[in-house]
């Protein structure tokens, strides 16, 4: 995560619209159309730091936020996964009668699921929009 950013324009209700900076962080990083093109960002002065346009901030996210979007993006399509695997032969029992669900049966189901929630945690994260800015933490330098 980048977190040294230049200021560009203050918003509304605490909002600053900010512009990453290119720093140690970007050298490994593989998404650089973002720093290159320098694509405006809007993030929160909760703290009302005395920023202005010019001014160098690091801003951090929420440690809730992360660890939320970590759960769902990682643990519930495990656990889908997993559940897959487990509810398979009583799918196939429900659906087929008396034949047994292979081994085969379980890996469908267990790829099925994780897919599939997969893309539904993809789905939300792209489509539905939620406020979920970061805030400013701290000024580094005050710029002209």
């Amino acid at each position: 995560m980048r977190n040294t950013v230049k200021v560009i324009a203050i918003k509304e209700n605490n909002a600053v619209e900010v512009v990453p900076l290119i720093t140690d962080a970007c050298i490994g990083c593989r998404n650089s159309e973002c720093t290159k093109q320098g694509h405006p960002f809007v993030v929160h002065n909760t703290q009302k730091l005395p920023v202005y346009p010019g001014a160098i901030v690091k801003i951090s996210a929420s440690a809730v936020r992360q660890a939320l979007q970590a759960l769902l993006s990682l643990c519930l399509p495990l656990a889908a996964a997993i559940a897959g695997y487990i509810l398979t032969p009583k799918i196939c029992a429900s659906i087929d009668g008396a034949k047994a669900a292979t081994e085969a049966t379980r890996i469908a189901g267990v790829f099925i699921s994780f897919f599939a929630t997969s893309i539904l945690v993809l789905i939300f994260n792209r489509f539905i929009k939620t406020e979920r800015h970061a805030t400013i933490t701290e000024i580094i330098t005050y710029g002209t």
